[in-house]
């Protein structure tokens, strides 16, 4: 077959493609097919090609002359920017100086056809995607077309330069960056992340890269709301600020504030999204436990408020705002002791105060305060300063305890006290005067007696007896005007305490008392010395000694004196073999006054006696016996050492 030369009219080339694109170096519409107006009405040659199409598939952010050479024999998509929505189809084709795209719309119903006012004259007769397109020359390229190429090529290579020195700079500012930070297509595939994002999900870079961040940040807790409003700005080519969680590859998840930016090109159009992710879980922790504590607060019994450095009110609890009266409106702002202080606050108090909080120290103390209507209420007050991250004191708060009550009774039991004490007084000079009264009288009884005798040497059998008695009833009520008195001293207060040797004051006991021949008074283990009033301890010692050699109705008596310690106290114990005492007189035996049996001897104030001293020295006093065996008394001292 002989090689034909095939040559083409211009009326025969529109024939075959009616809606072929002539493109120059420039990217200018230097020609265009006959049917193209139908479809763009507003298309002129001249017009810039990137602000007439977008390219669909494949997808291109930038459209440059280089662009349109790479994609050469590949099947292209082409969509309008002037409102159109006719999509073409079709391929570049290289030729001279320029580049080619020859193609046809892309209908998908005759109506849409008719709507173009299109006819059959507007479509080839053969389809030019079937066939391989054959290179057509339309043009020349001049010199100066030439030049200008060069110049224009020349600019674009600098400008290209300059924006990969920017985006190397900004680069390596999100890699340094400790948060995450990712760039995504205009359809939302991740194209780059740094360093941190991946270190926040435990993704690689390969599982992260082509993915969206919904995908890779999906987990079970993620807030509905915050995704639909996020995707929903996306989607419109807006910035958005949501809190929400993102996953991690472990199915753990944490909490975000995501900040996203679209970036748009010199004509608006979106190139890309920009998004920050700062990991919030710390803070989120923070305001739960605030939420808590302020919850606790609000529940406490005890007043609770909070101040800046300036000693100024920030937050109160409602139970601060009762006890001073002042509302929260009327609180925040304020300094405490402006609103609480009055005529009767102690100076000091306020000073010491003044003095923790500008030194940033704890403080506590009492305070008497004033509530807004000028009541007095008693508080007790801790502080606390408070600091921020650089050790500096941004604050203070304090707990208030309202002790009013406790302070009214305080006073009430120290009025009680001067008044016991006063008592006691008047109780003790009473006794001294009945006392010296009472024996007066007695001496004088005494001394007639005594005179009788020696004026009646030879009274007989029966008067002496008479007189006998008459002698003993006046000692036994000596002994009870005695014990009265010594009674009514035991509360004194102003006594001197001494280190005192027990093992002799009981000793010199032992050799004063009578003590009948039959009965024999043991000390098991010597007796310790101890800090405590002398008189005090002699009447106990000699009242528990006197006592069980009272009443010891045995034959051959034995009494035993010993004791047992403890780190913190002692227990001294007094042990004979006499009657015994029946349980239900146990509590009975140390009432003033009261003797289980009768005996000449005895007053019934002894073991009152030594149920006082006990109780003086904050001690117990308490009986163990059998009936008919004997009994044990039992007197435990705290130790003390003043």
């Amino acid at each position: 077959m002989k090689n034909r030369i095939f040559s083409f009219t211009q009326e025969n080339f529109e024939k075959i493609f009616p809606f072929y694109l002539l493109i120059d170096t420039n990217l200018e519409l230097s020609s265009f097919g006959r049917s193209i107006p139908k479809l763009y009405p507003g298309l002129e040659r001249g017009t810039h090609f990137g602000e007439a199409f977008r390219f669909k598939r494949p997808f291109v952010e930038t459209i440059t002359f280089e662009v349109l050479q790479q994609n050469l024999n590949q099947l292209v998509i082409l969509e309008s920017r002037l409102g159109s929505e006719v999509i073409l189809r079709g391929q570049f084709e290289q030729m001279e100086g320029c580049v080619m795209f020859v193609g046809s719309p892309w209908f998908v119903s005759l109506e849409e056809i008719k709507t173009r006012s299109l006819n059959m004259l507007d479509f080839a007769n053969y389809d030019p995607l079937l066939d391989l397109l054959q290179l057509l020359k339309t043009q020349e390229i001049t010199t100066l077309e030439l030049r200008n190429l060069l110049k224009i090529n020349n600019n674009q290579r600098e400008e290209l330069r300059k924006d990969r020195e920017e985006l190397n700079r900004l680069s390596l500012v999100a890699s340094s960056n400790n948060n995450g930070i990712i760039f995504t297509t205009p359809d939302a595939k991740i194209f780059w992340c740094n360093d941190a994002y991946l270190k926040q999900t435990g993704f690689t870079r390969e599982e992260v890269l082509g993915r969206t961040p919904v995908e890779v940040g999906n987990n079970p807790a993620i807030e509905k709301e915050a995704l639909n409003k996020m995707v929903d700005l996306f989607y419109k080519g807006e910035s958005f600020d949501v809190e929400i969680t993102h996953g991690r590859k472990d199915g753990s998840f944490f909490w975000t504030r995501t900040q996203g930016q679209p970036v748009h090109d010199e004509n608006g159009n979106i190139l890309q999204f920009f998004a920050m992710i700062e990991d919030m879980t710390e803070m989120k922790v923070k305001e739960g436990q605030v939420k808590l504590l302020s919850l606790i607060t609000e529940k406490n019994i005890n007043a609770i408020v909070i101040c800046d450095k300036d000693g100024l009110i920030n937050w109160a609890n409602e139970r601060y705002a009762r006890i001073t009266g002042y509302p929260l409106s009327e609180l925040r702002g304020e300094k405490p002791g402006d609103l609480l202080s009055g005529p009767d606050t102690d100076h000091e108090t306020e000073a010491y105060l003044t003095k923790q909080i500008d030194a940033g120290e704890a403080f506590s103390c009492e305070i008497l305060n004033y509530n807004k209507n000028n009541e007095k209420f008693w508080t007790f007050i801790q502080g606390q300063a408070l600091h921020n991250e650089w050790d500096e004191v941004s604050g203070y708060f304090a707990i208030l305890e309202d002790i009013t009550q406790r302070k009214k009774f305080e006073q009430q039991k120290e009025e009680l006290l001067d008044s016991l004490e006063k008592s006691n007084r008047e109780l003790e000079d009473y006794a001294q005067i009945v006392s010296h009264d009472l024996k007066s009288p007695l001496r004088s009884i005494n001394s007639l007696i005594a005179w009788i005798k020696e004026d009646n040497e030879d009274m007989n059998e029966q008067t002496s007896l008479y007189f006998g008695m008459i002698e003993n009833k006046l000692e036994k009520m000596e002994s009870l005007i005695q014990g009265v008195l010594t009674y009514s001293r035991i509360d004194r207060t102003d006594v001197n305490k001494e280190r005192i040797d027990l093992q002799e004051i009981v000793t010199n006991i032992i050799h004063i008392i009578d003590i009948p021949s039959h009965i024999n008074v043991t000390i098991d283990t010597p007796l310790p010395t101890v800090l405590a009033d002398r008189f005090r301890m002699q009447q106990l010692f000699q009242n528990l000694v006197g006592n069980a050699v009272t009443y010891i109705d045995k034959s051959d008596g034995h009494v035993n004196i010993g004791y047992n310690e403890t780190p913190v106290d002692y227990t001294f114990y007094v042990k004979d073999n006499g009657p015994g005492i029946a349980p239900e007189n146990h509590e009975k035996v140390f009432k003033i006054f009261q003797s289980l049996v009768k005996n000449e001897r005895s007053t019934g104030l002894g073991l009152s006696i030594v149920k006082k001293v006990v109780d003086h020295y904050k001690g117990k006093v308490w009986i163990e016996s059998t009936v008919g065996e004997g009994t044990t008394f039992f007197a435990r001292f705290p130790k003390t050492d003043r």
